[in-house]
Formats: C-alpha cells, structure tokens, sequence
C-alpha cells in the first residue's frame, strides 16, 4: 500500500511537472495595437523634437550674446594702455580677462574630449551629429585661443625713454646746479613693460602645456592604431583625429612665435578716473558672463540628453516600422 502511495505520488508529481513544461499557446497579435502604438510614438518624437528645437535655438541666442559681449570686452581693452595716473590698473584688468578665457578654454576643451570619446562608442546619436558638436568646441576653442593672444599683444614693450629729467636749476657756491629726477614716463614703462612680460610668460607657458598636451594625445592614439584591434570606424575616428591634433599643434605654435616679441606701441592711454569707470564695467560684465555661461552649459547638458533620447526615440520607431512592412496585416 505504501509502495503504491509512493507510485501514485511521483506519478501525480510527473503529471503535474508535463502540466508544468507544455509551451504555453502564444497569443494572438493585436496588429491594431501596433499600427497605433506606431502613431502614439510619432506623435511623442514630434513632441521632443519639437523641445529640442525650443532648447537649441535658446542656447544658440545665448551663447551669441554672450560672445558678442565678450568680444565687445576683449577689443575694448586690446586698445587701452595705462598711463602716469593709472599705473597699472588697465595691465590688472587684462590679467583677469586673459585668466577668465584661460579657464573657458578648458571647459570646452573637457567638453570635447566627452564629445569625442562618445563618438568612439556606440552611440546611438550618429557620428555626423556629434561632429557639428566637436566643430563647435573646436570654433569656441579656437576663438579664446585668439582673444587671449589679441590681449597678451596689447601689452605696451619696452621703449627707450631717458631715465632721468630735468626739473630746475639750483646754485651752490656760486654755481649752478641742473636738478634731475626719475622720469615718470620711464616708471610707467617700465611697469608696462614688467606686466606684459610676465603676461606673455603666462600665456606662452599656457601653450607650452598645450602644445605638450596634444602631443602626448597625438603619441598615445597614433600607437594605438599601431597595436590595436579596433573597428573599422573607430579606426577612422581616430586618424581623423590625428588630423585635428597635428593642425592644432602647428597652430600653436605659430602662436608661440608672435608671442614672443611684444607689440610696442600699446593702445591709448587713459587716466585713473576711466580705468575706474572701466573696471566697474568689467565687474559687471563679469558677473553676467559667469551666469551665462554656466547657463550656456546646462542648457547644453540638457540639449545633449534630448537629443539622445530623440535618436532612442527613431531607433525604437525604425523598428515598429520594419515590422509592420515586414508582416503584411492578417486577413479579415
């Protein structure tokens, strides 16, 4: 009795596991459904695109406002040189301009090489797309490259001016006694000359490290492509790259040699009282261009993610297409 309750249970226990293991029937397609779920998704990446159109444009205003007034900065002080009375408040000002575009060169330069390294990847945004993005991290880069140049230029160079003047005569036992001092047309240039040297050694150690920099990039992809193997495409990438880093390295240095000898003229000369009302100017401005750019930047953050989604969006809406050309509707 027991053996046949043991029987009869494995045997309850197998029909159960058949039960178990029989492929369910798969259920009829709703073909309607998806006809509609294909409308309902173009309706959605309209709707995105529609977004991304509205984000694009108001990064593309600002970012021109913002180098409009930049521009507007650079050219202004470019032409302006200290004098007796403001000594070297001008030289000051230009030092902070040169730093603040220093350091925008390099977020874009961070940006870039994000942009770049996606562009390696599988990325479901296409290559063309993120090379208008590369393009124009590499026109912004460029642009200060040039307006920090323009700036280090302006600084007045060394000019061979007497050292001591005359200022009246004085008699001593019957003699007289021509009475000099300093000049101060020769102090001034002398802390003109003093400040533009050592803006131009900042600057020119600034291309050093970028000059070293690219080249060190240059070393690193070019041996990869000796001793890596990697796709087809993304071997492309990275010769195109080569290409960028070399004219990018030839124009820096470039830039290098017309750094190295100074401008001597300078610009026009202002007093202290225009150097204030200049400064007042530029701490203004400079309080707005920082809100602008860290604007400028989320607004791209944000364009980035949208843009990834729009290409998810026709990805996922290629598919459905493909499927319904591929399984003609059933019939009726």
């Amino acid at each position: 009795m027991k053996n046949h309750l043991i029987s009869l249970g494995f045997g309850t226990f197998s029909l159960i596991a058949a039960v178990a293991e029989t492929p369910a029937a798969p259920s009829p397609i709703d073909y309607k459904a998806r006809e509609k779920s294909v409308e309902a998704l173009k309706e959605h990446l309209a709707a995105r695109e529609e977004r991304f159109a509205l984000l694009r444009k108001d990064l593309l205003e600002m970012d021109a406002r913002l180098e409009k007034q930049v521009d507007s900065i650079v050219k202004r002080l470019s032409q302006l040189t200290d004098s007796n009375d403001s000594r070297t408040k001008v030289a000051n000002m230009k030092d902070d301009v040169i730093n603040g575009l220093m350091r925008s060169i390099w977020i874009y330069r961070q940006k870039r090489v994000a942009v770049f390294e996606n562009m390696r990847k599988d990325n479901v945004v296409p290559k063309e797309e993120l090379e208008k993005t590369l393009k124009a991290f590499d026109d912004h880069i460029t642009k200060r490259v040039a307006q920090v140049m323009e700036l280090a230029k302006s600084y007045p160079g060394h000019q061979d001016l007497d050292k001591y003047e005359s200022y009246g005569t004085s008699y001593y036992n019957s003699y007289e006694h021509e009475t000099t001092r300093v000049s101060e047309d020769w102090k001034q240039n002398r802390r003109d000359n003093t400040s533009g040297r050592q803006a131009r050694k900042e600057v020119l150690a600034a291309l050093d490290k970028a000059i070293a920099t690219n080249q060190s990039r240059r070393a690193t992809i070019a041996g990869n492509l000796r001793t890596s193997n990697m796709a087809e495409q993304e071997r492309g990438l990275m010769q195109e790259e080569l290409g960028r880093i070399d004219a990018l390295i030839d124009q820096l240095r470039n830039q290098r040699r017309e750094l190295v000898i100074p401008d001597a003229a300078g610009g026009r000369e202002i007093g202290a009282d225009e150097a204030h009302d200049v400064a007042q100017m530029l701490d203004d401005a400079r309080a707005d261009l920082s809100r602008d750019f860290s604007e400028i930047m989320r607004k791209y953050s944000e364009l980035e993610t949208e843009r990834a989604r729009i290409y998810g969006l026709k990805s996922n809406l290629d598919a459905r297409q493909a499927w319904l050309k591929s399984n003609p509707p059933p019939a009726e």
